[in-house]
């Protein structure tokens, strides 16, 4: 038995089963491909091989499941029992099925008779339902048409429109619905329902219209009262609004087209330039454009008024506001920004197309913007007159603000070219050429320079924003202006000569004092000008008016200083002096025995007031730098007097005589500015202190009462000097000239100055410190010093 398996094992491994346990296997098909394949080849052994192991299959498969059931017999016995068990369930299962069959028919015998029935008065019932609702509606149609024509009695003035539109709005929407087509009854009636509703919508747009001409609330409140009823009320003020708009749009259109009407109208060979027709077109078109902002203004009005109605009315069952629902129909939150939005797009796109194909027309409105502005003021100033408002609440309001775009082209036209105005008055002041003819501008260049700023702020005065825009091209202009004026001023120089033909000289005086003098006059004019604007006007301009002083201000320093130092080499002089000699001093001005340095500075100041100082037109300046320069002069004179050595009492004498011819030209000085002497202050004391204080005893120099306005260094200097060669002057011991060490004391504290002067007594003393001690002048030092707070 095992071999016999064992060969029918081995004979499957030569059998291919794969084809036929394939789900979609076909005998036929399977037949036609082995004929198909033997014909192509054209050996027709192949299917004779092909049935042979067929059938060489078929036989091992007999085989095999003859060996399965002599092997499984047992078991398949079982399953034959098995069998016979489960058909008399089925035989039981499929009675009781019988039995159902029989028992559903029955019920459903039972069944159909009552449904088809029930059926039947279901179609009955949707049909009386149909003809109640018809009856209804059609009742319902009877009902409004009596109420209709009761409420709108013919030939009677009294009737009630407003509900005689409701009841219009709801008999038109039974006959949109249709249902009642084809009765008479119902047909008849139309035409006269369609009469009222045409009078009714008639009577509507008459109200509304007289309202919104006349500005008649009522009747406007009456009109959109109709047109809500009949529920048209959204639709109509949408019309209402976008007709007041193309209105406006028809004459923007007119305006833009001033072009095409000048090609047509200028004569041949004639040319826009030409002044006449150039004053005729400009004229023309100024003309339009204030007739368009009136009729502006108009529809404005109507509009404010028309919105405000809508807004006082409302649903007397909602309570929302008619204005909600318009505000529905025009995808915006009022009448009024829907109007203004749509009005400034059209007039901004329209004026730009129309500038683009005319430089004529732009030219126009660029040169005359503040016209143009002014014009859209008075718009404004109409409705602020008209809402009982200021026109300033209109200026800044958003709308204004929206106009104001559309006008931003010419706007930024006009603002260059007035800043070109300005620059090309301020260029034209300085000449281009160069060399030592360059000179500062005129008093007329100037004049005209503050002229135009005057002309061009009075231009836009009534607006604030492009006063500001102008204000601040004002300013920019003050700034060249300053720019250009400073590259003139020549470098520093010495300022006297005592030849009155030196050219280098008067040249740079005259310069410094011709500038100084234009930009003060400029300055002032400047300000004149700004006593009519306001401060938000001022205060931008302020810059530039104050950059005109600074600089003036800054060429009366240098001029100051060059005084103070040419004063101050004439001073220096008085150390070449012999004040130790025995000179007999005569107090007489003209002597020939007085100091050559005091001479030779009268002679300076004389200078200083004739060829500079007198001819500065500076307003109160020149008199201040004339109290500096004075001041100035007395502290150099003082400072240096105190460190006078060898001083003899011939020497003092001499010195007290000096002393007293500078306060005389100091005097005649300042006389000529209205300045007393006195005013000098502190510098002034000092003089008249210092005089006695030469021919008071050493011991009388700590008395305050002797040293009122003397400073504690100079009666150091002047006890050193007392002391003859014994105390060492300071500017010897720290190795400096005395100039350059009274430069560097007058920068120290009084305190720190009275310290280096001590310090230098003792560094540069070959006593030691007792003998220092029992010097007295030291003793009186060291006391004056230890006053110093």
């Amino acid at each position: 038995m095992s071999s016999r398996r064992f060969s029918i094992n081995s004979a499957d491994k030569y059998i291919d089963y794969t084809t036929f346990l394939s789900d979609d296997f076909d005998a036929l098909t399977y037949a036609s491909s082995i004929i198909k394949n033997s014909t192509s080849t054209g050996d027709e052994s192949d299917i004779a091989t092909a049935i042979t192991t067929l059938s060489y299959g078929i036989e091992i498969l007999t085989k095999q499941i003859q060996e399965q059931v002599a092997s499984h017999y047992e078991v398949l016995l079982k399953q034959v029992t098995g069998i016979k068990d489960l058909e008399i369930i089925l035989n039981s299962i499929q009675s009781d099925i019988n039995k159902l069959n029989e028992e559903l028919y029955n019920m459903s015998t039972k069944i159909r008779d009552p449904y088809e029935q029930l059926k039947k008065h279901v179609v009955e019932l949707e049909n009386l339902q149909i003809t109640c609702d018809l009856l209804r509606r059609l009742n319902r149609f009877l009902l409004l048409r009596k109420r209709l024509e009761t409420q709108l009695p013919e030939g009677s003035m009294e009737r009630d429109n407003a509900t005689a539109a409701l009841t219009v709005y709801e008999l038109d929407t039974i006959i949109k619905e249709g249902f009642l087509d084809g009765i008479d009854l119902y047909t008849s009636e139309i035409h006269f329902i369609k009469q009222a509703q045409i009078a009714l919508r008639g009577e509507a747009h008459r109200l509304l219209s007289e309202g919104i001409e006349s500005h008649n609330q009522s009747k406007m409140a009456a009109g959109l009262q109709i047109y809500y009823n009949m529920k048209e009320m959204g639709d109509t003020v949408y019309d209402i609004v976008n007709n007041m708009l193309q209105g406006l749009n028809v004459e923007m259109k007119q305006l833009a087209n001033i072009q095409i009407e000048m090609k047509q109208n200028i004569p041949n060979g004639r040319r826009v330039n030409d002044p006449a027709i150039s004053t005729q077109w400009t004229q023309t078109i100024w003309e339009r454009m204030e007739v368009l902002m009136t009729h502006m203004s108009d529809q404005c009005i109507k509009i404010y008024n028309l919105e405000k109605v809508l807004e006082i009315k409302k649903d007397s069952l909602t309570q929302i506001s008619f204005l909600e629902e318009a505000s529905k129909a025009l995808d915006a939150t009022s009448l009024i920004s829907y109007f203004w939005r749509v009005l400034s797009m059209n007039f901004e796109q329209e004026l730009k197309d129309a500038t683009k194909q005319s430089s004529f027309l732009h030219n126009t409105l660029t040169n005359d913007y503040p016209r143009l502005l002014k014009l859209l003021r008075d718009f404004f100033s109409r409705l602020a007159i008209h809402h009982g408002s200021s026109s300033f609440d209109y200026s800044q309001s958003p709308e204004y603000v929206i106009m104001l775009r559309s006008f931003s082209t010419f706007e930024a036209g006009f603002l260059t070219k007035s800043s070109q105005r300005i620059s090309d008055a301020v260029n034209s002041a300085f000449s281009s050429y160069s060399g030592l003819s360059r000179l500062p501008p005129t008093k007329n260049y100037v004049l005209n320079i503050t002229r135009l700023i005057g002309h061009e702020l009075e231009l836009v005065s009534f607006e604030p924003q492009l006063s500001q825009l102008i204000a601040r091209n004002v300013t920019k202009a003050l700034n060249i202006f300053c720019s250009k004026c400073n590259s003139l001023l020549p470098s520093d120089q010495p300022i006297y000569s005592p030849n009155s033909g030196n050219t280098m000289v008067n040249h740079y005086l005259n310069m410094n004092i011709e500038a100084a003098n234009m930009l003060y006059y400029m300055h002032q004019s400047i300000w004149k000008i700004l006593d009519e604007y306001p401060e938000k006007i001022v205060d931008i301009i302020r810059k530039g008016a104050n950059d005109l002083q600074s600089l003036m201000m800054k060429i009366g320093s240098r001029m100051v200083n060059s005084i103070k130092n040419d004063a101050e080499k004439v001073l220096m002089k008085i150390h070449k002096e012999d004040f130790y000699g025995q000179i007999r001093r005569n107090f007489d001005m003209d002597d020939s025995g007085s100091s050559g340095y005091m001479k030779e500075l009268a002679a300076h100041v004389r200078y200083y007031h004739t060829k500079i100082l007198q001819n500065f037109s500076c307003g109160a300046e020149p008199k201040t730098w004339t109290k500096e320069i004075s001041k100035y002069i007395l502290h150099v004179f003082i400072f240096q007097a105190s460190m006078i050595r060898p001083l003899s009492e011939s020497g003092k004498l001499k010195l007290a005589g000096d002393m007293a011819e500078l306060e005389f030209t100091i005097s005649q000085f300042l006389s000529e500015y209205g300045v007393r002497l006195e005013e000098v202050g502190d510098e002034y004391k000092a003089l008249r202190a210092f005089r006695p204080l030469l021919f008071l005893d050493s011991s009388q120099l700590t008395a305050a009462h002797h040293t009122s306005g003397l400073s504690s260094l100079v009666l150091i200097h002047h006890l050193i000097v007392r002391s003859s060669q014994t105390l060492p002057l300071p500017h010897m011991v720290y190795d400096l000239t005395r100039e350059e060490y009274m430069k560097w004391m007058d920068r120290q504290s009084d305190k720190e100055a009275v310290q280096l002067a001590l310090d230098a007594i003792s560094m540069g003393s070959q006593l030691t410190a007792d003998e220092l001690s029992n010097i007295p002048e030291y003793k009186l030092i060291l006391e004056i010093a230890s006053k110093e707070p």
